[in-house]
C-alpha cells in the first residue's frame, strides 16, 4: 500500500513542497496504519494547543501537511481537548504510545515520532547530524 492512503488526513490546500520553514513534522514508521496516524495526530494537537499545522512523514518521507482546522472540519473526534468527555476515552496522555520530540541543537528543525518507532534518531535535514531527544 502506498502513502496515498493518508490523503484523508492531509489538507490538500497546503502543498508540502517546498516544506515551509520551521513546520513541525510527525514522522511515522513505515507500515503505519491510517487509524494509528489519526490517533497520533489527535494526540499531537491535543497536547500542543499552539500547534496549527504539521507535516506528516512516513518512514522519513513527507507525504503532506495537515492542519487543526482541516481535521476539525472532518467531523471526527480528532482535536478533542483534554478533559472533553465523549464517553469513549479518558482525558490525559495516550496509553498506546507517546509522542517524542527531537530538535536540532543548531537550528529550529523539529521532528516528532511515536515511541513505538524503532528507527534510529532522525537526522537534521540541514546537515547538522542527529536530532536530540527533548525531555
Amino acid at each position: 500500500m502506498t502513502d496515498d492512503k493518508f490523503d484523508i488526513l492531509l489538507d490538500a490546500s497546503r502543498p508540502a513542497e517546498p516544506l515551509p520553514d520551521g513546520i513541525p513534522v510527525l514522522d511515522l514508521p513505515p507500515g503505519c496504519r491510517v487509524p494509528d496516524a489519526a490517533d497520533a495526530l489527535e494526540s499531537l494537537f491535543v497536547t500542543d494547543r499552539t500547534l496549527r499545522e504539521v507535516a506528516v512523514g512516513v518512514g522519513g518521507r513527507i507525504v503532506g501537511i495537515t492542519t487543526r482546522a482541516y481535521l476539525s472540519g472532518l467531523g471526527t473526534p480528532v482535536l478533542r481537548s483534554v478533559g472533553d468527555g465523549d464517553g469513549a476515552t479518558l482525558p490525559g496522555e495516550s496509553l498506546r504510545y507517546e509522542i517524542l520530540r527531537y530538535r536540532c541543537p543548531s537550528c529550529d528543525t523539529l521532528r516528532r515520532r511515536i515511541h513505538a518507532d524503532t528507527r534510529p534518531a532522525p537526522v537534521c535535514p540541514n546537515g547538522h547530524g542527529d536530532l536530540e531527544l527533548q525531555r
